[in-house]
């Protein structure tokens, strides 16, 4: 801000004293409140961009940590759902005295199946309805000619799937990146699709991936061989 009234006052007094030089020395001081002008233009121009840099790198910061916070709150929410069946169980044993009934509730207990597969193809399954029904209700903004599309109609395009990404990352985005960061944590190669989500994008193929991660693991949870 300081550079830039300095820089407008010096311009001021330039234009003053041209209009007061002698005429050999009028072209010189003209030549340079032009280039001053310029100068003026391009450092405010560079700080605009600046600015704008630093409010994007707050606004994905901030994306980041909501994100993460939303993973957390949906990991903790499944452990305490873990914790709470295994209390169940626990309590009816305390509370049974039939050795055969005992030793059923126990073989349960230590058989729980993880529900990695069983979500993943859930949300997979409740994404594509979801992904259909938005574009019957949002439909794709088709040129007048396909070969020769005008600017406009590109513009067209290119906001709608903006729009698609953001309302299906508002919807999923969170339950998404939970489920592929447990796949990661069994060692399933995620980080490009963590990171894509991470930046508040739904990758195209996420469903397919993450239908085929599914597929690699068993019922316990664990990587098949």
């Amino acid at each position: 801000m300081a550079e830039i009234i300095l820089g407008a006052i010096v311009i001021v007094v330039t234009a003053l004293l041209a209009e007061e030089a002698p005429p050999k020395w009028r072209r010189w001081l003209w030549g340079l409140f032009v280039l001053l002008v310029i100068a003026q233009a391009v450092i405010q121009i560079s700080g605009r961009r600046e600015q704008d840099r630093l409010i994007q790198s707050g606004q994905e910061t901030e994306r980041e940590l909501k994100s993460k916070l939303d993973t957390s709150l949906l990991n903790e929410q499944y452990t305490k759902g873990q914790l709470d069946t295994m209390n169940r169980i626990l309590g009816s044993i305390a509370s049974n005295s039939d050795p055969k009934q005992t030793a059923v509730l126990l073989q349960g207990l230590l058989s729980t199946k993880s529900t990695l597969k069983k979500e993943t193809i859930s949300i997979c399954a409740e994404l594509e309805r979801w992904q259909k029904g938005w574009q019957i209700k949002n439909p794709f903004p088709n040129p007048a000619d396909p070969q020769h599309a005008t600017g406009k109609e590109i513009e067209a395009q290119n906001a709608y799937w903006q729009k698609f990404s953001n309302e299906s990352f508002a919807r999923f985005g969170p339950r998404l990146l939970a489920i592929i960061q447990r796949y990661g944590a069994i060692g399933v190669d995620v980080r490009m699709m963590e990171q894509q989500m991470t930046y508040g994008y739904v990758p195209p193929d996420v469903i397919n991936k993450l239908r085929a991660f599914a597929n690699r693991v068993n019922d316990d949870g664990s990587l098949k061989n």
